[in-house]
């Protein structure tokens, strides 16, 4: 009896920590010229991180961004307004630097192509809208352990993507997609396009599960991109991985863009 209580008790505190564990995804990203790239997501908890060739995190709940810079040892974190404003600054100050490097009739020339934009966007326009569908096929395969579902994602009539679901790997209960997506389409700017992974279709697919394999294609049909998960863990992300790092130095946006433009 007394075996078995252990064993009880056990098995209830392992099913605790796994519902209340997280994802780690290893993928590998290649390019049309056969180049290779590694990224690792950590999600849990309505918190996201993204490393790769630059590293980034979401704090969903606190409202936070977050750029990491293993090279110098430093970060920049703030709100989505904050980062939009350092961007437009950034801008601004690249700007500056530019027209320094012109002569006095290439700066004329400039200035009036910028006056003559700016009345044109005072001018109301309405966004394009994308028409998006998404098509179950009976496509399966097994990726990194786990069976993935073939879709997919047409963009005004054209193959824009092929992804492979897992339906196990339900990143919804630890990520509010809806709340990320605002955020990634904030990111962009209001000048930006309309983008097809926004679109009720495309979220309601991603909200099956997490894609194991996905293909993009370009405007011509050509293969654009493969990017293929390696290794899938679900496990209780320690919270020191959503936080800067010790020893990190935090950088002000002006520390920031001076960063960037470099």
């Amino acid at each position: 009896m007394k075996a078995k209580g252990l064993l009880l008790i056990f098995s209830t505190l392992l099913l605790a920590s796994q519902a209340f564990a997280g994802w780690v995804v290893e993928e590998v990203t290649t390019n049309r010229e056969g180049e290779k790239t590694t990224r690792i997501t950590y999600i849990q908890n309505n918190r996201m991180k993204s490393v790769g060739s630059e590293t980034m995190m979401f704090d969903l709940e606190k409202g936070l961004i977050y750029f990491l810079s293993p090279e110098r040892k430093a970060y920049w974190s703030g709100t989505l307004e904050e980062y939009r404003k350092g961007m437009k600054e950034g801008q601004k100050q690249m700007e500056e630097a530019q027209l320094k490097k012109m002569t006095p009739e290439q700066r004329k020339a400039y200035k009036q192509y910028k006056d003559k934009m700016e009345e044109e966007t005072k001018e109301p326009t309405l966004k394009k809208k994308v028409k998006v569908e998404v098509k179950k096929t009976s496509g399966k395969t097994t990726i990194a352990g786990y069976s993935g579902q073939k879709h997919q994602v047409l963009v005004d009539g054209k193959l824009k993507e092929e992804l492979w679901i897992c339906s196990k790997i339900n990143i919804k209960d630890e990520l509010d997609l809806n709340k990320f997506t605002q955020i990634m389409e904030a990111m962009r700017g209001p000048e930006a396009e309309e983008s097809y992974e926004s679109s009720p279709e495309y979220m309601k697919l991603i909200e099956q599960g997490y894609p194991l394999k996905r293909l993009t294609y370009d405007e011509e049909g050509n293969k654009e991109e493969v990017t293929e998960a390696k290794k899938v863990e679900k496990k209780n992300i320690p919270d020191s991985e959503f936080e800067a790092p010790k020893g990190y130095k935090k950088l002000s946006t002006a520390e920031f863009i001076k960063a960037m433009m470099r």
